[in-house]
């Protein structure tokens, strides 16, 4: 019986020994996860709380892994470790409390490396970026520095990368995008001693960006990157640009049709509510990151295929003033052939444009251009009207002032050799008898060309009848109205001297007008 007592005793003691030391693992097992900080996350009317409840069947049931000694581990023993359930929930983020019980927003510092910037296409608002995208934050309960100090930072790929919280981050304006490679290499991640967590990602995107044609094709772009959070708002998660180089670029990096003259970068709140739903159900504040890159159009390409040709083409059409009026074929071959190719110029440069809703400077350059060949093809109908004209024109002076108001208010020629019938009249047709003597008198008035084309009007004539002809004792008496003004002294100018007169002063106006267009054109484009 004494022995069977002393075995009882025995029994007892190591049962009670053997469910207080698995009290004390689960005890130790607590604290070590309420250090770490786990939880789950929980959202109500936008406000994220955290609590460290966790359900810990398992970690009764065996101990958490030891990290003592963990110089001598492997780096997968170790990430092994560090990353098992008793310790790490991947699905929390690494969040920290401060003194008053407030949660402290995990901050997350993002670089871009630009390796690529190419089709920035001007039809579809878009362009592509290859670039690598870095993100770095502090987990402390990845921290193994105390556990093994000689050992250098753990670099994995995307196994690595599986294991652990990573910042859910998207780009707001993406058309698409793509992770870079075919494999998990072009997903690196690495931890530090001090928890560190630092991700490096190569991805390519075809992002929007929306274009302002005004100036077109001498305009500046700016094209713009914008990252948000997605999953959790400014009371978890907070973006920040690092503090250097926040935005890099391949130094052999060219672009074809833009020239890259600088970059901004800024950090920002993007608002989710249930009306915008940008994030979805969750409402909000988020953070947001952007960088824009500023780009200058060249026009080297312009200049040679469209803004020469142009002009070559404008100036072609002015070979028509050379030509005679009456050559009509050749000129309106000319016009017609010059205005057609002008337009059809103007077309394959509009193509590669969007359509946009206001007037660009490309469009404004084709338009007057069109306008001077259309003028050049209606100055050689005008003239070439004027030249099947039939009768002189007469001009007060042979000034620009009077020519253009005789061609379009045209006046016949007067005619000195024939009878003025609007001013002549027979005045008296009489005879008189004197005796046997029968007299006959008439009165003509007509202009009598002497001197230097001058007229004298109201002359009289007078003639006297001897029962037969007229004899070589007839006498002709001239009587001039004293104190009479002379006429005034008109010009004339027959049709195809007007055509010629048009032409000559068109072949100076229509260049000189294009001048001055150019000088206006072009200091509105590189001064405002």
């Amino acid at each position: 019986m004494t022995k069977m007592a002393i075995l009882s005793t025995l029994l007892g003691l190591t049962f009670i020994g053997f469910v207080t030391a698995a009290s004390l693992n689960v005890e130790s097992s607590e604290k070590q996860l309420q250090l770490a900080g786990n939880g789950s996350y929980s959202a109500t009317n936008g406000s994220p709380y955290f609590n460290v409840s966790l359900n810990l069947s398992e970690s009764t049931t065996k101990s958490c892994p030891s990290l003592l000694d963990g110089d001598s581990l492997s780096q997968t023993e170790l990430i092994s470790r560090l990353t098992d359930l008793c310790r790490y929930d991947r699905l929390e983020p690494p969040i920290t409390v401060n003194e008053t019980g407030d949660i402290v927003p995990i901050g997350v510092n993002a670089r871009f490396y630009i390796y690529a910037l190419k089709d920035l296409d001007s039809n579809d608002l878009q362009f592509m970026l290859q670039g690598l995208l870095q993100l770095r934050y502090n987990d402390s309960r990845l921290a193994f520095g105390s556990y093994a100090p000689t050992r250098s930072p753990i670099v994995g790929d995307g196994s690595l990368r599986s294991k652990l919280w990573v910042p859910h981050i998207f780009l707001a304006n993406e058309q698409s995008s793509n992770v870079l490679g075919t494999s998990e290499k072009d997903q690196l991640t690495t931890i530090y001693p001090n928890g560190t967590v630092l991700i490096s990602t190569r991805i390519q995107a075809n992002l929007y960006c929306w274009m302002n044609f005004q100036k077109f094709p001498f305009d500046e772009q700016k094209c713009t990157t914008i990252l948000e959070s997605w999953m959790y708002n400014t009371s978890i998660m907070q973006l920040h640009w690092e503090p250097t180089n926040p935005v890099s670029f391949y130094s052999q990096l060219q672009l074809t049709e833009y020239d890259l003259y600088g970059w901004l970068c800024n950090e920002s709140i993007s608002v989710s509510d249930f009306s915008s739903m940008s994030h979805g159900a969750l409402v909000g504040n988020y953070s947001a990151l952007s960088f824009t890159v500023l780009l200058n159009r060249e026009v080297g390409y312009y200049v040679i295929d469209y803004f020469v040709p142009s002009m070559l083409i404008v100036a072609i059409s002015w070979v028509s003033f050379w030509l005679q009026a009456d050559q009509t074929p050749a000129r309106t071959m000319l016009g017609c052939s010059t205005l057609l190719s002008f337009i059809t110029l103007s077309l394959s440069q509009e193509n590669s444009l969007s359509k946009v809703s206001y007037v660009t400077m490309s469009e404004v350059w084709f338009l007057v251009c069109t306008v001077f060949i259309f003028g050049s093809l209606m100055e050689f109908a005008f003239v070439n009207t004027i030249f099947r004209r039939n009768n002189n024109l007469e001009v007060k002076k042979r000034t620009t002032k009077y020519i253009v108001r005789s061609t379009f208010v045209p006046k016949t020629k007067r005619n000195p050799r024939s009878f003025n019938r609007s001013s002549s009249s027979l005045s008296s047709c009489s005879k008189v008898s004197n005796g046997n003597q029968k007299n006959t008198v008439i009165t003509i008035e007509t202009p009598i060309i002497i001197g230097n084309g001058l007229s004298r009007e109201n002359s009289t004539v007078s003639m006297e009848d001897n029962d037969a002809s007229f004899s070589t004792s007839s006498t002709a008496t001239l009587s001039e109205t004293p104190k009479e003004k002379p006429a005034q002294t008109f010009a004339t100018m027959t049709p195809k001297e007007v055509s010629l007169w048009i032409d000559h002063k068109m072949r100076f106006v229509f260049p000189l007008a294009f001048l001055i267009f150019n000088a206006l054109f072009w200091t509105l484009v590189y001064c405002l």
